[in-house]
Formats: structure tokens, C-alpha cells, sequence
């Protein structure tokens, strides 16, 4: 956790940030995409099999993928490492991604309730008899967890 201070008008302000969270909503949608690629192939890849993947999958065009690819770099989510070609390496796991995006997600939505949430899920009716079954196994074991 980072403590970032600004002087305000009246008063000196301060808050906790977490880099990780600064990083992860700077990332577009479509940025997003790359990341997945980076992230479902073993160690570093290069910008061919990027390109390779999201202009079978997603039919975009080559300029589109390098600027994009480009922008993480630039934004620091991936790491490009020069050898015979350039390799590409996420510098955040698509694990702590999904958890922050979970996270902006619930404070700009629900300002933070995840009974809120919750809630909103139980009752969309997008939720099968086996999802709310795993879902009540789950609070199970975390509540046993946190005792």
C-alpha cells in the first residue's frame, strides 16, 4: 500500500493507494485482451503469436494489436524484453487483475457493499440452483476460515 498526499485548497489530504489498483484501471477493455493472451501462454511471448492469436480470434488488424501492446509497455503491465525479437511478460498475474478489477468494481457500483453486490446477483435471476449451491459451500468454508 502506497500513501499518496496532495494539499487541497484548506487542508493537506492524504489516502492509501494500492499501485496494483492504479495500474489495473488504466487497462482498456481492449487491452485487456492482450493481457489474456500473455497470460494463457507459459512464459514470455512474442508480439507474432499476439498478433497470431487476437487477429484469429478477434479478427483485429496488425497496427491495432501493436499499438496496444505498445500501451502496456508504456503503462508498465508488461515487461518487453529484446532477444532475437521482442518477448512480452505481464507484470501482474491475471489473478490479482481479476481481483482488482473486482474491487474498482465494487466501490464505483455498490461504494463498497458487497452485500450489495451479493444481493444484486441472488436476485437477477442469472444465477442456476448449482451456482448458489457452490456459492453457499464457499461462504461455508470462509466463514469457518475466519473464526
Amino acid at each position: 500500500m502506497t500513501v499518496v498526499t496532495w494539499n487541497h485548497r484548506y487542508n493537506n489530504c492524504h489516502m492509501e493507494v494500492s499501485l496494483l489498483n492504479l495500474k489495473v484501471n488504466k487497462i482498456s477493455d481492449a487491452e485487456a485482451e492482450i493481457m489474456r493472451v500473455v497470460w494463457e501462454h507459459p512464459g514470455p511471448v512474442t508480439y507474432s503469436y499476439i498478433r497470431t492469436v487476437l487477429t484469429q480470434q478477434k479478427n483485429w488488424e496488425s497496427p491495432t494489436v501493436n499499438t496496444l501492446v505498445k500501451r502496456l509497455v508504456k503503462k508498465g503491465a508488461l515487461i518487453q524484453e529484446k532477444r532475437e525479437v521482442y518477448y512480452y511478460t505481464a507484470v501482474i498475474s491475471e489473478e490479482e487483475f481479476t481481483k482488482a478489477k473486482t474491487e474498482s468494481f465494487l466501490q464505483k457500483v455498490y461504494g463498497g457493499s458487497v452485500k450489495g453486490l451479493m444481493s444484486a446477483l441472488i436476485t437477477s435471476g442469472n444465477l442456476t440452483s448449482e451456482d448458489l449451491a457452490e456459492l453457499h459451500a464457499l461462504w461455508e468454508e470462509e466463514g469457518k476460515n475466519h473464526e
